[in-house]
């Protein structure tokens, strides 16, 4: 999935490939990329891919889960519920970390979210 400016926030984390693909906080973002990291190197939306959240970074920050019959409920600082491996809060379905990141930031929760 490539990415646009418009798909991302100061503060998110992505992939950047490089030669070797590593997670990038996002700096600055303008009309022409993203900057990334202490280089301040711009990167155009071809090189920019979502991170996908997966149980161990929700873990890793601090979520615990909770097995139901037929699904997971996630509790950390929001409740979040797992059904056949996709992650979702209400009815919206949450695939990735910077998607994570927008949802507690619109909930006025101020978390920095670790890999």
């Amino acid at each position: 999935m490539a990415m646009k400016t418009t798909d991302l926030m100061i503060g998110d984390w992505v992939y950047i490939h490089e030669p070797v693909c590593k997670g990038h906080r996002i700096d600055f973002i303008d009309e022409l990329g993203f900057q990334v990291g202490a280089d301040g190197e711009v990167y155009d939306d071809c090189n920019i891919r979502p991170i996908p959240l997966t149980e161990d970074i929700l873990v890793k920050n601090g979520w615990r889960k909770h097995t139901m019959l037929y699904k997971n409920e996630w509790y950390g600082d929001i409740c979040l519920f797992e059904e056949y491996g996709k992650f979702y809060y209400m009815d919206l379905k949450i695939e990735y970390v910077h998607q994570l990141q927008h949802l507690l930031r619109l909930v006025g929760i101020k978390k920095e979210v670790q890999l």
